[in-house]
């Protein structure tokens, strides 16, 4: 027995570690490939058209990458391209099967909008690439580990490489994606995350995008000024979200015909580009030019709106990529406005890459919903407690706010807005997935509106309840009549004010989540469930056949994680 748990160990082990291995230098490669070749295309077009970036530049690169990413959509039979969303999705679901084609293709997608110069995130892309990469292993090793354990390490991986911080990327897996931290899991995607990091920079070197200079400001005093900032990055990320979301519904209006969106999505994007070049792309370059420059607090202005607006037209209407990279150029723009605006107060004049930094991962964390991994990247990525605690208080704040004021991250209303809560982690995910009809009894006994009291009663007796549901001469659903309210009546059930016409009532294709709710405010013995369209009960169920059903999700959950 002993030895059959010493090998059992060794293979979780090594099979740990392998995975770890794979998904790492997979993860290292993908992400630096897609950085490098995204920097090398849009190097070669600058020396293409011999000038810098304008109006006619941005028409044609813009107008060859869109076409690009319309055909990506035709490759995938117009399937919706897959994002950070789908990878929170992937891991919840008790069927972490995912589209192989539509993962790798929505990378593809990406990669051509940003060498396009499309405003738009690598990281959002690079993370469902690990997922996607982390599902395409599962299914060719034997080994039996959960998928979100694949999906884990490789989103690990990524994050990892993109960032060149392993600890960010092992907390990002757990945080953003998993939402739940598993002992068994750990070894595979920490390994994933250390290899990945360890290739990245053996062969890239470094790639950190926040590089700032000595700790020369007063710890306390940017502690107090992050604190009341707070509110204010906090503002800035539900604008950024919200102009997200608007631009989603102005896109998704039935009149507007998909070339017509492409065409507006090209002018505008062309037009802001020749203004305002600092807001289109990765803005990497961007973001350490706010680090060491003095742009004015009204320069500073136009870039944090002029990104939002970019994109926010970006990713609506046309292209595909992330809201991660986007977040950090607009954090950093927000925290160098009140550098600025301090700074012509003639005020705090040594706390401007203290408040960029700070308002990076405050606007960063609260967009996607990770803000210990955005302490994490900013501890690895500037190697300071001081940075990283000025940052913790803004970032503090600005989450709280926006939980109370939005609601949840944005991955987490892209999954509401398409009917998907994962507020109440897996157990909720499957309740909301899985019908309650197939726990209801569909052979149960009804009572037309015309039968007397007396034959009710008789019939109740019979079947040994107190309650019946009462239907017209048709079949149709009318109601709930009992035994107490029978009692002391005479006469047809229709002349005696005894059917309940405003019961409680669960409709055919509710969840068991949306059963627990209805059951939760419920007194009686038994809910009729109702086909509204066709206005017909087709099955009885009780409180009790609902809890086990709430039972059995959660024993399905705790099953899966116990692998």
């Amino acid at each position: 027995m002993r030895l059959e748990n010493s090998v059992s160990v060794i293979k979780y082990l090594v099979a740990s570690i392998l995975v770890g291995i794979i998904l790492g230098i997979g993860g290292a490669f993908a992400a630096q490939g897609f950085r490098s070749g995204i920097v090398i295309i849009s190097n070669y077009a600058e020396k293409l058209f011999a000038q810098d970036p304008n109006f006619f530049f941005y028409l044609i690169t813009l107008s060859a990458a869109l076409v690009l990413v319309h055909y990506s959509r035709i490759l995938v039979n117009g399937k919706p391209f897959q994002s950070v969303a789908d990878s929170i999705y992937l891991a919840h679901k008790s069927n972490n099967e995912t589209d192989l084609k539509v993962g790798f293709i929505s990378t593809i997608a990406a990669f051509f909008s940003a060498s396009g110069g499309a405003s738009i995130g690598q990281y959002g892309p690079l993370v469902h690439f690990g997922t996607t990469l982390g599902a395409w292993l599962k299914k060719i090793v034997p080994f039996n580990f959960t998928p979100d354990l694949y999906i884990g390490a490789g989103v690990a991986a990524s994050i990892s490489s993109g960032f060149g911080a392993p600890l960010a990327g092992l907390i990002f897996a757990h945080e953003a994606i998993l939402r739940h931290y598993s002992h068994k899991s750990i070894l595979a995607i920490a390994t994933a995350s250390g290899i990945s990091y360890a290739v990245s920079t053996g062969i890239w070197g470094d790639t950190n995008i926040i590089k700032v200079s000595s700790e020369n400001f007063n710890l306390l005093l940017i502690l107090v000024v992050s604190f009341l900032a707070g509110p204010i990055f906090g503002l800035t990320a539900i604008f950024y979200m919200k102009s997200l979301l608007f631009f989603a519904k102005l896109a998704d209006a039935p009149k507007l015909k998909v070339h017509y969106k492409y065409i507006l999505c090209i002018l505008s994007l062309s037009i802001i580009g020749h203004y305002m070049p600092e807001v289109m792309g990765l803005g990497s370059e961007t973001v350490s030019g706010i680090l060491y420059s003095s742009y004015t607090p009204i320069f500073l202005t136009i870039i944090l709106f002029g990104k939002i607006l970019a994109s926010s037209i970006s990713l609506n209407f046309g292209f595909f990529g992330g809201v991660f990279s986007p977040a950090i150029l607009v954090g950093a723009a927000a925290g160098a406005v009140i550098s600025a605006f301090l700074v012509t107060l003639g005020i705090f004049e040594d706390f401007q890459q203290a408040l960029v930094i700070s308002g990076i991962a405050a606007v960063a964390g609260a967009v996607i919903g990770a803000p210990i991994c955005m302490v994490i990247i900013v501890l690895e990525l500037t190697n300071s407690y001081a940075y990283a605690l000025a940052s913790l208080v803004g970032l503090a704040i600005s989450v709280g706010y926006v939980q109370v004021r939005f609601g949840s991250s944005y991955f987490d209303v892209q999954l509401l807005n398409r009917g998907i809560d994962i507020s109440d982690g897996r157990t909720g995910l499957f309740m909301t997935e899985t019908d309650i009809l197939q726990f209801a009894e569909p052979n149960f006994h009804t009572i037309k509106e015309n039968e007397t009291v007396a034959n009710a009663i008789s019939l109740m007796s019979k079947i040994n309840q107190s309650e019946l549901i009462v239907v017209n001469q048709s079949g149709e659903f009318l109601g709930k009549t009992t035994s107490l309210a029978l009692f002391n009546k005479h006469g047809p059930l229709s002349s005696v004010d005894v059917i309940d016409k405003d019961c409680v009532f669960i409709k055919h294709d509710a969840s068991v989540q949306s059963a627990m709710k209805i059951a939760s405010d419920f007194v009686g013995e038994v809910i009729p469930i109702v086909h509204t369209d066709q206005n017909k009960a087709v099955a009885i169920i009780t409180e009790g056949a609902i809890f086990q059903a709430y039972l059995s999700k959660q024993n399905q959950t705790v099953e899966m994680e116990k692998r």
